[in-house]
């Protein structure tokens, strides 16, 4: 694998110096051109109104979610607080009863 790998390397190598500086130069040039390309399509991308529209309603979806949890967790925790009232308004007889005997 290694000698594969330095086989890979030595080709590249070969490759490159075999391209002439105006050839080098013409590459260089082709990929700024297409990083700024690449540069102008997402920034009208993110600017779109298809996009904007987008991230609104995750805006709205995300705040109903929350609602929804937070009315849950009040659901929960007023349960909690019901069967915790229960649990403590036994008298010590039925304590005694629920307790396993060894």
């Amino acid at each position: 694998m290694k000698k594969l790998m330095m086989v890979y390397a030595a080709g590249l190598v070969f490759a490159l110096s075999a391209c002439s500086k105006g050839e080098q130069d013409k590459t260089s040039q082709d990929v700024k051109e297409a990083a700024a390309k690449v540069k102008d399509d997402a920034k009208d991308a993110a600017s779109s109104p298809e996009v904007k529209k987008v991230g609104a309603e995750a805006k709205n979806a995300l705040k109903d979610a929350a609602h929804v949890t937070k009315e849950a967790a009040k659901g929960a925790a007023e349960g909690a607080r019901k069967g915790a009232s229960e649990v403590e308004g036994k008298d010590a007889s039925d304590t005694a009863k629920d307790v396993p005997k060894k």
